[in-house]
């Protein structure tokens, strides 16, 4: 079962996501600062996520040097539903508050990659619905890694004749 554990410290949201029991992604969110710093077993990164939207949610996910290299935009009226995008690798999720909060990542409108459970700390439900965009992005990510690690060809795969 994929969990992602939550818990908020004023000043700083924690979230962990575990597969069997063991921690693949950890993330510390500062809204205020506007970033998250992202720990995975292989990688660690700095993500910048700055609210661009005027009509509807819509942030940019910028890296440590501050160059774009994705986006998160919620559909219209909508907290629960949206789309994730890394480098021309584009996610869809939705968020199930009921009857137990979980959250579903798609690829290519209705092709289910991953989901996971979320566990609250303590009964903060109403207040994920605003700082879940910072999650939804670090599972994002980890899927484009994860996705990503595959694709990578070989070095003699590589060689053009």
């Amino acid at each position: 079962m994929n969990i992602i554990a939550i818990k908020r410290i004023p000043g700083l949201d924690c979230y962990e996501l575990k597969e069997n029991d063991s921690t693949v992604l950890e993330i510390r969110y500062k809204p205020d600062m506007h970033t998250a710093r992202v720990v995975t077993h292989e990688e660690r990164r700095v993500l910048i996520i700055e609210n661009e939207g005027l009509l509807r949610i819509k942030m940019a996910i910028k890296n440590e040097y501050g160059v774009r290299i994705g986006s998160l935009t919620y559909d219209n009226f909508s907290d629960t539903h949206g789309s994730v995008e890394f480098e021309r690798t584009k996610y869809r999720f939705h968020i199930q508050y009921t009857p137990v909060p979980e959250l579903h990542v798609y690829q290519r409108r209705r092709k289910l990659i991953y989901s996971c459970q979320l566990s609250f700390d303590d009964n903060h439900s109403k207040e994920a619905k605003s700082q879940s965009a910072s999650f939804i992005i670090a599972v994002s990510w980890y899927l484009f890694l994860k996705g990503g690690i595959k694709e990578t060809p070989a070095f003699h795969d590589a060689i053009i004749f």
